[in-house]
């Protein structure tokens, strides 16, 4: 079995301030880059420059963004998360803007926009990206200028906002696209921040497949600690993790739900997807058959298989994640209630 050298980091041995190690406790490493990036989040968090986020799904952008917030002088301010990928264009500068009530046909009332939301405070754009082309030169005024413009309005407003963006997409690509402004993406990635994916942290996939083991959810938590036999840790090391950290987490949850005596097996771990040569897994072999537009069982099987991770599927479905969207809602699935099913 794993021993000793299989646990968690304790506080006491975390080589970092005290005062912060609330902030940065739940991003768990060894790995020597991704410790230097946790490093420097303090000196990042004092500024009130833009930051980006790069990295793949499951890297733990989201962590690293609200550690930011939490360490930064806005803390006890508004942290407001919203996912461009979520945007449909005609409505996106009122999500992000807020409108006047009666500025177009369905504006019963005023709206407060995100920006206004966070005053004061720090907003993180996730899945930045996808932020339909025509509202970027709208961000980019937010972000320099620190004015927005609701729909209806006849003069900008001031807001006061620190930005956080982030992408699991190649910026620089799109905009040799034309899918993305070269000016946005040099004002947002004054500070940037690339996370490392998970196939390049092998120091960590124990540490954190035991950290999952024993903070699992409530159903599958086990008062004694977990171990993996030396095949299971094996089995954990050689697999390319495509979800990164997310599936990892699921792996383990599953894992937990079949094993026995505190001890997790090889045969206990089921992958979404397999390693380089391992072969392509079913779900893969069956993207020939999804119909364009999937009906609402297959969705939700397909959702759970990426545990609800929208860019993975996007991906793997080869779609906008914008379509996704609007298949869960005209399926009128709930994909909050798909992320806390089990393996989800």
């Amino acid at each position: 079995m794993v021993g000793n050298d299989c646990h968690v980091v304790s506080e006491k041995e975390a080589p970092l301030n005290p005062g912060l190690i609330r902030p940065l406790g739940r991003i768990i490493t060894q790995h020597p880059p991704l410790q230097k990036i946790l490093a420097n989040l303090p000196l990042y968090a004092r500024s009130e420059l833009p930051v980006l986020l790069l990295g793949e799904p499951g890297t733990g952008k989201e962590l690293v963004a609200e550690a930011i917030w939490q360490l930064s002088p806005r803390w006890g301010q508004p942290f407001l998360r919203t996912n461009c990928a979520t945007f449909l264009e005609p409505l996106a500068t009122s999500e992000l803007f807020g409108h006047l009530q009666g500025s177009f046909t369905d504006a019963r009332r005023t709206r407060c926009g995100k920006f206004k939301l966070a005053h004061r405070g720090t907003l993180f754009l996730d899945e930045v990206g996808d932020l339909p082309l025509s509202i970027q030169p709208r961000l980019l005024r937010a972000v320099e200028q620190g004015e927005i413009e609701p729909v209806g309005a006849d003069s900008p407003s001031k807001v006061d906002v620190r930005l956080v963006a982030a992408s699991n997409q190649d910026l620089p690509a799109l905009i040799s696209q034309g899918r993305f402004r070269q000016d946005l993406y040099d004002r947002l990635a004054v500070l940037l921040i690339e996370l490392p994916p998970l196939r390049e942290r092998e120091e960590d996939v124990l540490l954190l497949a035991c950290h999952f083991a024993q903070t699992a959810a409530p159903p599958y938590a086990r008062e004694r600690e977990e171990r993996f036999t030396p095949a299971a840790a094996r089995r954990l090391k050689q697999h390319h993790w495509p979800g990164n950290v997310r599936e990892l987490k699921n792996v383990i949850t599953r894992a937990l739900l079949f094993s026995a005596g505190g001890v997790i097996r090889e045969g206990d771990l089921s992958f979404t997807f397999q390693g380089p040569g391992a072969g392509l897994p079913p779900l893969i072999r069956r993207l020939t058959q999804i119909p364009p537009r999937p009906g609402r069982a297959q969705l939700e099987e397909l959702l759970l298989e990426e545990g609800g991770n929208i860019s993975a599927l996007s991906r793997r479905l080869r779609v906008c994640s914008k379509t996704i969207y609007r298949w869960l809602n005209s399926h009128h699935i709930d994909l909050m209630q798909i992320r806390a099913a089990p393996g989800g």
